[in-house]
């Protein structure tokens, strides 16, 4: 099901393996929020912050329990 897997996986440290989890979690989270297709995508933190600020930042996690504009304004002052 190619539709399911995120626009953002490409170019996403995250489901290509690049951050520093464990291979079990990163199997978890790609499973939860880049293989599931547009309700998988609306709740990833990484593919809401792309879509209204740019690239997320490298270690922001998808279940980031920051909001949104919260998350935009820690990248913005540099102070992730």
């Amino acid at each position: 099901m190619e539709n399911d897997i995120c626009p953002k996986s490409e170019k996403c440290p995250l489901f290509s393996g690049e951050m520093l989890v464990s291979p079990k979690a990163q199997e978890i989270y790609v499973d939860l929020y880049c293989k599931r297709g547009e309700a998988g995508r609306n709740r990833c933190k990484r593919y809401q912050v792309s879509q209204l600020y740019g690239k997320p930042h490298d270690k922001l996690m998808p279940n980031d329990k920051r909001t949104v504009e919260e998350i935009i304004e820690a990248q913005r002052n540099g102070i992730f």
